[in-house]
């Protein structure tokens, strides 16, 4: 029996394809998670925030939780509030589908670009000063002052007003993950109950806005994809993934992960959605490139010739394309993931909160979103169309922190007292 040929250089295999575009998006996502954690970690006393809970926002809006509550009066409000934050995004987005359906986008930009001037100028700085003092940096406050001034007007520049100062992918990459990482630290001082009550809801949110007809974010990529026009929105895009040259001129089979962050980057040809919801448009992609083999199936077909299998070469290799591209019609994913930053600051959130209970709560939690995030961009290979980026992690980061911080801390921590290890 003839032993298994090793690939060429220049064949990609299924399992470097699919792992090299799930590392591309889950890396950005470690990172923010991680210096969210960073953050809680170094700026909180003895367990409690280092200032106090955020109140007057929206998050909070219908109810203050204050300790002397009752569990039942908590969970009410908590509910209450949760209500009121999702019918203001869902607001808020059918208030961007009305003002880019009059064609008026320039006003979009315009309030993301300033929302986007107070996350850096001002959200960012009060975290850097707490740092600073946390850190015992010393810096005088001109210093502080002009860097803060650079980094807001770039960041804004980068982020919001990407194509005209021709700033590299990378530029903006390192920008949305910092305004992830701020926006999630101040969400992990809204008090815990709101907060899980919180997360909760907008998983389920992301469902009916991304899936259901009429859904607020679907509506809006529809609208996009019908005048092929870009929409403003905070995504993050993924390096393209390196799959070496393929038959049929490959094309990109693109598509987008949904979020509430807001509508997507690109819209008809160049991208499905992204940032919230919609159907990905695989019709920009030729049919070769549609049937495309995961690993290229005329290197092969050289192979076996090299082999000596020359009688049978003809009809191996129909079976082979056929096997080919039924393999992949069933899984493709797109060379450039497009995650929407809402879903990078949801997690962060989620992983920050339990960092606040103990370390060994937080790797569960972490190891748990990230195995969801897996599991739908593997769904995402299959279905070929946009997807809530929420719900299985969501529920998989609220299942793990339940069962460790109740059920498996508690074992754990009696097995060690009583020096019982297994």
């Amino acid at each position: 029996m003839r032993g298994q040929r090793p690939l060429p250089p220049d064949e990609t295999s299924v399992l470097d394809a699919v792992g090299g575009e799930i590392v591309a998006i889950v890396s950005p996502v470690s990172i923010c998670m991680m210096c969210c954690v960073f953050l809680v970690r170094l700026l909180r006393v003895d367990g409690e925030d280092a200032t106090a809970n955020v109140r007057g926002g929206i998050a909070s809006a219908a109810y203050q939780e204050e300790s002397s509550d009752s569990t039942a009066v908590r969970a009410g409000g908590a509910v209450l509030n949760s209500v009121v934050f999702v019918l203001f995004i869902t607001c808020a987005t059918f208030g961007i589908f009305f003002l880019f359906k009059h064609n008026c986008t320039r006003l979009i930009w315009g309030y993301m670009g300033l929302s986007g001037l107070l996350i850096f100028g001002v959200l960012g700085a009060v975290i850097g000063m707490e740092t600073c003092q946390a850190l015992d940096i010393p810096l005088d406050m001109l210093t502080f002052s002009l860097w803060t001034y650079n980094f807001s007007v770039v960041g804004v520049g980068v982020t919001f007003f990407g194509k005209t100062f021709g700033a590299p992918l990378v530029v903006k990459q390192g920008f949305l993950i910092f305004i992830g990482v701020v926006v999630a630290f101040y969400f992990t001082r809204i008090p815990e109950w709101t907060t899980w009550t919180l997360l909760v809801a907008m998983a389920l949110y992301d469902i009916v806005a991304v899936l259901a007809p009429g859904g607020p974010l679907r509506v809006l990529v529809e609208l996009a994809q019908e005048r092929d026009e870009e929409i403003p929105a905070l995504v993050y895009e993924a390096a393209p993934a390196a799959r070496g040259a393929r038959r049929g001129g490959g094309g990109v089979l693109e598509s987008v992960m949904a979020s509430r962050a807001g509508p997507p980057r690109t819209a008809g040809a160049a991208a499905g959605a992204a940032g919230g919801s919609g159907t990905p448009d695989y019709g920009a992609a030729d049919a070769d490139a549609e049937t495309k083999p995961l690993i290229r199936g005329g290197d092969r077909d050289r192979g076996a010739d090299r082999d000596g299998d020359g009688d049978g070469a003809e009809t191996s290799r129909v079976e082979r394309d056929a096997d080919d591209a039924d393999d992949a019609d069933a899984f493709a994913l797109p060379d450039a993931i497009k995650l929407g930053l809402g879903d990078f600051i949801f997690y962060s959130v989620l992983v920050g909160r339990a960092a606040m209970h103990d370390l060994f709560t937080m790797f569960a939690c972490y190891f748990a979103v990230i195995q969801g995030l897996i599991a739908t961009l593997l769904m995402l290979g299959f279905a070929k169309k946009a997807l809530p980026a929420l719900p299985i992690s969501i529920a998989a980061g609220v299942v793990a922190y339940v069962g460790s911080r109740f059920f498996l801390e508690p074992v754990t921590q009696q097995a060690a007292a009583r020096l019982v290890v297994f």
